[in-house]
């Protein structure tokens, strides 16, 4: 059902985009005592399968963010950071340097799963806003692993529904006093049953 979303129908979703990342911005602003700039480049439908190939490596271990949602939409919605990222925010916020993501320590970890809660739930927060559906999300969880791992675990249900696609959201993170912009993955996947719903509040 997500690969035959329109244009128009993607650029509303951007929209909700660009209105969840601006509220999210000034959370992370007040959070890291910095300047914060987050935008949405793009959102577009994409096969699962591929979803592993859009990170330079693959197999690379990631970091997760994972928030359950439930009542009027079903479904995830989660963030995923490359290695690199992750260490330029671990800097950012601890001073320290981070050689190995799979080794963070519990404050990181912690920190990393407010922004993923920070991010996500402005997303959320903006589609129930902007579709006036009732979308309660879960207390978010981090997870360290490969990327074809997490893309697995949030496939299974999709492939029983019949549905081989994933709607990705594009966000990049501009944080004063770091010249590389981060890259991160907004992932949602809703219920087949709740994207029906989903594309109904939005006038289509």
């Amino acid at each position: 059902m997500l690969e035959k979303l329109t244009d128009v129908q993607l650029d509303a979703i951007k929209e909700v985009g660009n209105i969840g990342t601006g509220n999210a911005a000034t959370a992370l602003s007040m959070m890291l005592d910095k300047k914060v700039d987050i935008s949405v480049p793009q959102v577009k439908v994409v096969p699962i399968s591929k979803i592993p190939f859009l990170f330079e490596k693959p197999e690379e271990v990631v970091c997760s963010v994972k928030m359950e949602l439930k009542e009027d939409m079903t479904g995830e919605i989660l963030l995923i950071f490359e290695p690199n990222t992750v260490r330029i925010i671990a800097k950012a916020l601890t001073g320290m340097e981070v050689n190995d993501v799979t080794e963070l320590d519990e404050f990181t970890s912690s920190m990393l799963k407010e922004i993923g809660n920070i991010m996500c739930g402005s997303y959320v927060t903006a589609l129930a806003g902007f579709t006036n559906l009732f979308i309660n999300p879960e207390p978010p969880e981090l997870t360290i692993d490969m990327i074809s791992a997490i893309i697995s675990e949030i496939s299974i249900p999709l492939a029983m529904a019949g549905e081989e696609s994933i709607m990705l959201i594009e966000t990049l993170i501009e944080i004063e006093g770091i010249e590389q912009k981060l890259q991160g993955y907004l992932l949602l996947v809703p219920s087949v049953e709740s994207l029906e719903k989903l594309l109904k509040a939005l006038g289509m």
